[in-house]
């Protein structure tokens, strides 16, 4: 049956790009399987195969008029549990749409958080393990308004929630913004976030540079609420190797080191373990194997 459901949406995606006579529609997805030894919090490790985050979508975009500088956007990007293990074979990830021109882009949808993908997402150079440390509101949300723009060097992006469950009259129900430019070679960004229900803010600044052969990232993010917690990330990757520590306040550290190699293009195997040093005095270890493969 899972075969048959990604047949017809692969020939689906390759017709709809064929007869889009106007806009440039390109698909696009990966296919993540991995072999895992995991230990949960009771010391009791088990092995695993299973799917490590497949992907089907659609990037697509459409000029309003020749020669102008104005252009809409979009994109469809769905889950694909390959196990169809659960009841959704396909689980949403994005969808939104929206114009683009010279003072920047705005769109509404199901989009990614700029705090999670620009703070958090520097350190984030793993396929299975690290980013444990990471504070942030969450990685997509739906019902969200989303504007970037560019200032001289500086990139700004925003985001909003609106879906209706605020408790006061704020528009927003969650809101966020980061600021991101290059400085000395190094690509610096900072960032703020406010969950107005819950009356949490997020802070970070997390930073990424390449020294000669070993490329560097780090993040530091702060959980503002009645008690204050930071989180501390900070990786380094030398060829095919990756090594990552983190620190996430109030739940433990974390000690992660993985191998990737791009057998083809498309192709990328890649082995990983990581080691949690929990606060509540567990220690778990965990390794996986894995390919992905990418088109």
């Amino acid at each position: 049956m899972l075969k048959q459901i990604l047949t017809i949406t692969a020939v689906g995606l390759c017709v709809f790009a064929y007869q889009a006579s106007a806009a440039d529609v390109t698909p696009y997805g990966s296919i993540n399987y991995k072999w895992s030894n995991d230990e949960n919090a009771a010391g009791k490790s088990y092995h695993k195969l299973e799917d490590n985050g497949s992907s089907l979508g659609v990037d697509f975009s459409d000029i309003m008029l020749e020669g102008d500088t104005l252009a809409g956007f979009g994109k469809i990007e769905v889950g694909v549990d390959t196990d169809d293990a659960g009841s959704n074979t396909f689980d949403s990830k994005l969808a939104y749409a929206g114009l683009e021109g010279p003072l920047g882009s705005i769109s509404v949808g199901r989009q990614s958080h700029p705090f999670t993908d620009n703070i958090g997402g520097k350190t984030s150079i793993f396929h299975v393990y690290g980013s444990n440390a990471d504070w942030n509101y969450a990685s997509r949300s739906s019902q969200t308004l989303a504007i970037s723009t560019t200032v001289g060097p500086l990139s700004i992006d925003s985001l909003g929630i609106v879906d209706g469950s605020s408790s006061n009259t704020d528009a927003f129900d969650q809101y966020e913004y980061t600021a991101s430019m290059n400085i000395m070679d190094s690509d610096i960004s900072f960032g703020y976030a406010d969950d107005v229900n819950n009356d949490i803010s997020y802070w970070g600044v997390a930073g990424s540079s390449d020294l000669g052969i070993i490329s560097m990232s780090s993040s530091y993010t702060i959980y503002d609420a009645a008690i204050d917690k930071y989180g501390i990330e900070v990786t380094a990757s030398y060829d095919i190797f990756s090594i990552g520590y983190g620190d996430k306040e109030g739940t433990g550290h974390y000690y992660t080191g993985g191998v990737a190699h791009d057998l083809t293009d498309s192709l990328t195997v890649y082995a990983e373990g990581e080691m949690a040093d929990l606060d509540s005095g567990v220690e778990t270890t965990s390794w996986s194997v894995g390919s992905k493969f990418t088109f």
